[in-house]
């Protein structure tokens, strides 16, 4: 029997390798392998999800130890009723809880064999993802945003964690690179010598800078932490992906230099109004309107913004007063 703990680092394709991992249920069963998830609920119902991990990462050094035992049991059981002799659990988790974890592993290792596995990826890469992550789509700390030089200096020492793992768990352990030219998901596979399906969506994109900017504005507000459901729900049934491009809408809605071709294109029609009516309309005549300037457009744009707000703020407040009238106390006894 053989244990796996996949450990993170995080934003290193740990999602696309759980969905893989749980899309793969079946065909890995197949081969002798038995997908756990990513949550310690099999040793206590408390462990699961991520509002009851805390529960499991505060156990002290003798309860991680009997955690362990607890843990050892059930794949002893689950080996015997399922015939599945490879286990694997995936949660980033683990990856900052070394110290914490290292009893559990450490009496784990006294039962089943044991393997961690864990992916680091290029600094200048992962900090603006990281970023990006929890400092804007799930600002995990209180106060307004905080500068990207500021909060990286902080992230970066994150990797401090492989040291301490290095130490801890060296004969244990592998390590591997998280490559933008190599899929996760089939370096896993292989350095597990199993097969496993990629999910055909990309987990956990990077959101786009605009609509980055506006999480910024947004959760900027927000005194405390704040998840990024808060700003869907906020901004429900809009969806930015499909706002229109400034450029775009320019180049295909308000560029009329086709006009000439698409009138010769026409012809006939018009060589009947001339030969009929005696009715010509020279080209030379017409001076085709050329498309506006799209950044003068954006700034004209942004200018009847300001005026559409100005007008819902004075109709909102008119709204406030008049709900505040309605609700005022009438007096009467």
């Amino acid at each position: 029997m053989e244990v796996i703990l996949h450990i993170g680092m995080g934003k290193t394709g740990t999602s696309s390798i759980q969905a893989a991992l749980t899309q793969s249920a079946p065909a890995l069963r197949e081969q002798g392998v038995e997908y756990l998830g990513m949550w310690f609920d099999m040793i206590d119902p408390a462990f699961r999800g991520l509002a009851g991990q805390p529960n499991f990462f505060r156990s002290g050094p003798e309860e991680m130890q009997a955690h362990a035992r607890r843990f050892a049991a059930f794949l002893a059981e689950r080996r015997r009723t399922g015939g599945c002799t490879r286990f694997i659990l995936s949660n980033e988790g683990i990856y900052g809880q070394v110290r914490t974890v290292l009893p559990f592993l450490e009496e784990l290792r006294r039962h089943v064999p044991l393997r961690l596995v864990a992916y680091v990826r290029d600094p200048r890469d992962w900090l603006p993802s990281a970023y990006s992550q929890w400092s804007i789509f799930h600002k995990n700390y209180e106060g307004p945003v905080r500068p990207f030089a500021e909060m990286a200096r902080q992230q970066v020492k994150v990797y401090s964690g492989f040291q301490l793992w290095g130490e801890a768990a060296r004969d244990i352990l592998t390590v591997r690179p998280f490559l933008k030219q190599k899929n996760v998901v089939e370096d896993f596979a292989e350095v597990l010598g199993i097969s496993l399906t990629p999910p055909t969506n990309r987990r956990q994109a990077r959101v786009e800078a605009d609509q980055a900017a506006l999480r910024i504005f947004y959760n900027t507000r927000l005194p405390g932490n704040t998840l990024p459901w808060v700003f869907d729900g906020a901004f429900k049934g809009l969806d930015l992906s499909a706002t229109p491009v400034l450029e775009d809408v320019v180049d295909r809605m308000l560029d009329y230099r086709e006009t000439d071709r698409i009138v010769s294109e026409a012809r006939p029609l018009f060589d009947y109004l001339r030969t009929r009516f005696g009715i010509d309309f020279p080209p030379s005549e017409t001076e085709i309107e050329p498309p506006p300037d799209a950044e003068a457009l954006r700034r004209r744009l942004t200018e009847h913004l300001l005026q559409i707000v100005m007008n819902q703020a004075d109709r909102i407040r008119a709204l406030e007063e008049a709900v505040a009238a309605l609700q005022a106390p009438t007096g009467k006894s």
